[in-house]
């Protein structure tokens, strides 16, 4: 197995937990995520770490000029009102594990995100640059998804 990481930052204009929210609910990300065809929560319930939802994900990344269907399972676990964690597994031996948190400040609200990637070698690398290439769209639309939806 191998890994890889990425960080993201961006600014937004609503609150933390507002923020958090928003990215919690996977199914309002389609639009934004160029991938995401459907998301659909399959179990809540509440462990040691915080609330969380399973969901059953569908996309549709690229290999070269072709698209084919991925299905996968996904857990977002809201660790704190301003923090939340998400565990995919996006194929066998193949894991994104995200920490996102949002901060306000005087600029706004900092939403930041940490994402690793595992997986073995010869898929690693196409992994993390389709998974940072999708997180970064997000981050970039955000502030104005928010903003709408307020």
């Amino acid at each position: 197995m191998a890994t890889r990481s990425f960080e993201l930052t961006t600014i937004v204009s609503a609150p933390p937990a507002g923020v958090i929210d928003f990215l919690a609910d996977l199914s309002a990300h389609r639009g934004m995520h160029p991938y995401l065809q459907s998301a659909q929560v399959v179990a809540r319930g509440t462990a040691a770490d915080g609330e969380w939802a399973e969901w059953a994900v569908v996309e549709r990344p690229r290999l070269g000029p072709l698209r084919y269907t991925i299905r996968f399972p996904a857990r977002m676990t809201r660790v704190s009102p301003d923090s939340l964690e998400g565990r995919v597994r996006a194929a066998p031996g193949c894991y994104l594990r995200t920490t996102t948190t949002a901060r306000a400040t005087d600029v706004g609200t900092v939403v930041g995100e940490v994402t690793e990637v595992e997986a073995p070698l010869p898929l690693v690398a196409y992994m993390a640059r389709h998974a940072r290439l999708a997180h970064e769209r997000t981050f970039s639309m955000l502030n104005a998804e928010l903003a709408r939806r307020s």
